[in-house]
């Protein structure tokens, strides 16, 4: 069914390949997992699968038929991690049928597929809504629909659930078996970073280093504790200690004399549109203390960390911040806080990743040491000899990731806002957010975590802000969140290391 023939790729200017040589063979109606470290060629592999890369060489073919043969109908359907990246229309109903236009699909019959297609993934209620209102895991269910109308023998998933909430991980996942029960031939092929989600399928690919590390059933390879240290699949609490010293210390003389210790959001209400997202909402953060934010996709987490960082201005209420009992502004000045996005790419903007990590605090005055930029690199994963000059889009999502929590760490912040932190991390760079998470907390940073992550919520917070979606907010301990019979609608299960 699907051939993958000696199979390298480079990506522009750089020394290593994405992929090396790589030879695989997935037959008719295979259900397949790919996981691996970040770097290791997941994302790259699944394009390549899908006829959107030129390879450097090699083939890949489907029933004989290579994907990069632009005169055949294209075989390969596939669902990218971020939904934004493969919308093309503005209104949902055009948006599936986009793929039916461009086949010259006569309208009566585009109008029925279109229709079947909303019906079956249970979205009929957005046929007229435009895809930039729609939330994460509608805007998933749409391209999924998208997808499926042309029929694809073989179906490529890139972490689709990466930005979905519990409930919105638990439709698509209702849907994706749907799909195999209805078509039994289709070949689906899943990236992930989840073990949880590996061990529902019959097989799986890790990569590393762009080649094959393992090709099995998952109990046999997660069985093996070493490899999976080893290939980033999970990682080891006591050994992530270390990563904690490759902090550089904190110099608080960069910034300002003063620097706050509180954060007070008093009244705070915050709108798009008429109806508010945030309303009335009381809070603190304080040096040293790591809160998290939970809630439903649309709840207003995501808005509630751009007003603390003062990149959206509250329709009421003000942002304070204070030292001590003195106030010292209602509005954060340079230094004072830090946000590593939830899709980290939009806060890039320079060739260079080093520039990237030295353009903020140039902006504030002072030029980092090469020591310091090193440190970064270091604490976040990245070798500064590799990645330096790397372009920071050519990076994996992973990659991305990291190079933005070295970004945040150069600002030498007293607050720092992460939104979704671990999305698309490997197990590896779970651990390593958690031990550089404790670190910032012992040098008397205040950290603000959005997660729909579990295992980060139990594991760093001792209190949680809940959003329940209705413009409201519940102040609790994590020990009562854990508690509530309601929390696994919200989080992910705590299930350590994935283990």
């Amino acid at each position: 069914m699907i051939k993958v023939e000696d199979v390298t790729y480079y990506y522009p200017e750089t020394a290593e390949p994405a992929l090396r040589n790589l030879n695989l063979d997935i037959g008719p109606g295979e259900s397949v997992c790919l996981m691996g470290a970040n770097g290791s060629g997941k994302s790259t592999l699944a394009r390549v699968l899908a006829g959107l890369t030129r390879l450097t060489r090699g083939r890949v073919t489907v029933d004989g038929i290579d994907v990069a043969d632009k005169t055949k109908p294209r075989r390969v359907g596939m669902l990218f991690q971020n939904p934004d990246n493969q919308m093309v229309a503005v209104q949902v109903e055009k948006e599936i049928a986009f793929a039916l236009e461009n086949k010259a699909c006569p309208p009566a019959e585009m109008d029925k597929v279109v229709t079947a297609a909303l019906e079956a993934f249970d979205i009929v209620h957005l046929r007229e809504r435009l895809t930039s209102e729609l939330s994460g895991g509608e805007k998933q269910l749409v391209a999924l629909a998208s997808v499926m109308v042309q029929n694809p023998p073989v179906l490529v998933l890139d972490e689709p659930d990466s930005y979905l909430d519990e409930p919105g991980k638990k439709k698509l996942e209702k849907y994706l078996a749907r799909l195999k029960t209805d078509n039994p031939g289709l070949v689906e092929i899943r990236v992930t970073q989840y073990p949880q989600t590996a061990r529902r399928y019959p097989r799986l690919i890790v990569l590393d280093r762009g080649v094959v590390a393992a090709d099995s059933a998952p109990s046999d390879i997660f069985s093996d504790k070493e490899f999976c240290l080893r290939t980033g699949l999970c990682y080891d609490r006591n050994f992530y200690q270390a990563v904690r010293a490759d902090v550089p210390l904190l110099k608080n003389e960069h910034i300002a004399e003063k620097k706050p210790d509180r954060v007070l959001m008093n009244c705070l209400s915050f709108g798009y549109r008429e109806e508010p997202v945030i309303d009335n909402i009381d809070l603190s953060l304080d040096q040293g203390e790591i809160v998290g934010v939970i809630g439903p996709t649309g709840a207003g987490k995501s808005t509630l960390g751009m007003l603390c960082c003062g990149l959206l201005k509250p329709r009421l209420g003000t942002v304070d911040f204070y030292s001590g009992a003195n106030l010292l502004s209602q509005k954060p000045q340079p230094g004072w806080v830090s946000g590593v996005f939830q899709q980290p790419e939009r806060q890039f903007f320079l060739s260079r990743c080093i520039d990237e990590i030295t353009f903020g605090p140039k902006n504030f005055g002072y030029e980092l040491t090469s020591d310091e930029i090193n440190g970064f690199f270091k604490m976040a994963g990245l070798e500064a000899a590799k990645f330096s000059a790397r372009d920071p889009f050519s990076l994996s999502v992973g990659e991305k990731r990291r190079l933005a929590f070295a970004v945040v760490l150069a600002t030498y912040a007293s607050f720092i806002v992460f939104d979704e932190p671990t999305s698309a991390l490997d197990r590896e760079g779970v651990g390593r957010f958690i031990a550089m998470a404790y670190e910032l907390k012992d040098r008397g940073v205040g950290l603000m975590i959005i997660s729909h992550d579990g295992d980060v919520i139990k594991e760093l917070t001792e209190r949680v802000i809940y959003l329940p979606g209705d413009g409201s907010f519940r102040n609790m301990s994590t020990a009562e969140l854990f508690q509530s019979e309601w929390h696994s609608d919200v989080i992910s299960s705590p299930a350590f290391n994935g283990e």
